[in-house]
């Protein structure tokens, strides 16, 4: 059921009715697009929406040619009183709720968009009419039946990819928890892949399964559960539960592999996976314990905080998890939703973080072997928060082998 409101409606245009106006108009071969008529809708078919954007919405003109002539919030349009003045020809209007290129994998992230040709006459005024964005991504969450939790002895994980080299990942930890985020993804193909990883009745159990028709404006609701071999033995397939999207679409699943018992290429150890102060690149020789950093006002003593990470069989995953004994400094965390950081795919809100504590950061780290760390500019900001700040980083290579690193600094 489709459930529409409103963001804005902007004001009814004033067309400038001077001859002179006119006549300066029409000299230039200029021309009006009016958004005196104009609503700007969000559709939330899917059970999903954007934060309250409104005037925050992005409204962007591209000519012919697709190159974008004119960038305006949806408030600097209204401001403007509610027209654009453009150049005689064809163009496309897009309205979005994110500036910039569309994530390719990203958790809670909706974006919504829509576009909408029209032509400008010189002299003339176009009216745009009413514009309704939809999401521009599949939404997938996952989820796992009660029989299957009930058989589940130890860490896994559930990796989901639709656009190749831009997997997110779905962690379920030895007690059954496991990840409700929903994860938002770029649709360029019609296939979704996930992967589960984990143990399983005591066994390390893989499996793989593909699945078809896969387009955006829909919610897959990815669900693992427990059934029975041919041997009657108890095993697991992965389904989508329920499709929620605003068309009819064909299903069907092909499995691409599925490894039940010891799987051969489970992780041994923690991969040579490790995080140590890098001396070469300027290190303070004083700093030997990543746990017992004492950071003091940079007027009493400087220190080069540089670490390494070591990930031989390239970085998978790497998430900084913070706490702390301040109160300031986890309401400050809380303002930036920072309490836990996916370095390689961070939320929007969290850039503030990475200006007080510079975590190298962005989907480039996936596959690195080493990554450098410069946490002297830290110092600064964090002498205004005195206590224990931990960095719990846990670094997951390609093969899913992972470590669990803390790093520690003191303000007294």
């Amino acid at each position: 059921m489709k459930n529409r409101f409103i963001l804005a409606a902007l004001s009814v245009a004033m067309i400038f009715s001077a001859s002179c106006q006119k006549s300066f108009v029409e000299s230039k071969k200029e021309g009006y697009l009016s958004f005196g008529a104009f609503a700007l809708e969000v559709d939330e078919t899917v059970v999903t929406k954007a934060e309250a954007a409104g005037d925050n919405y992005v409204i962007s003109i591209l000519d012919a040619d697709d190159q974008t002539v004119l960038t305006k919030t949806y408030a600097e349009v209204k401001d403007n009183d509610s027209k654009i003045s453009l150049p005689a020809g064809s163009y496309t209007l897009v309205a979005r709720s994110l500036a910039g290129a569309l994530p390719m994998s990203s958790w809670e992230n909706p974006v919504y968009g829509a576009s909408k040709g029209f032509s400008i006459a010189a002299g003339q005024v176009t009216e745009i009419g009413d514009l309704t964005c939809t999401l521009l991504q599949c939404k997938v969450t996952v989820d796992y039946s009660d029989e299957f939790l009930s058989s589940v002895t130890g860490k896994g994980v559930t990796t989901v990819e639709v656009v190749a080299g831009h997997p997110l990942d779905y962690v379920m930890n030895a007690d059954a928890t496991y990840d409700h985020s929903a994860g938002f993804f770029a649709v360029e193909g019609n296939t979704m892949t996930v992967v589960f990883k984990g143990e399983v009745d005591g066994k390390t159990s893989k499996m793989t399964k593909t699945f078809t028709d896969i387009a955006v404006r829909q919610w897959r609701q990815v669900k693992f559960i427990q059934k029975k071999n041919e041997q009657g033995e108890a095993t697991f397939d992965i389904v989508i539960e329920d499709l929620i999207s605003d068309e009819t679409l064909n299903n069907e699943i092909s499995a691409k592999e599925e490894i039940i018992g010891e799987d051969p290429d489970a992780p041994k150890g923690d991969g040579g996976i490790s995080l140590d102060f890098d001396y070469e690149a300027g290190c303070d020789q004083e700093l030997t314990d990543l746990t017992n950093m004492i950071i003091v006002p940079v007027s009493e003593r400087a220190m080069n905080i540089r670490l390494k990470a070591t990930v031989p069989g390239g970085i998978h995953k790497f998430v900084v998890d913070i706490e702390s004994d301040s109160d300031a400094f986890n309401l400050a965390l809380a303002a930036a939703e920072a309490f836990s950081i996916d370095l390689l795919n961070p939320l929007p809100a969290q850039d503030v973080i990475f200006q007080v504590v510079p975590f190298p950061h962005g989907p480039e780290l996936s596959g690195q072997t080493e990554v450098a760390f410069d946490l002297s500019a830290a110092q600064s900001a964090i002498t205004a928060y005195p206590g224990v700040h931990t960095f719990m980083m846990t670094i997951v290579d390609k093969s899913f082998c992972t470590k669990k690193i803390p790093v520690k600094m003191i303000v007294e």
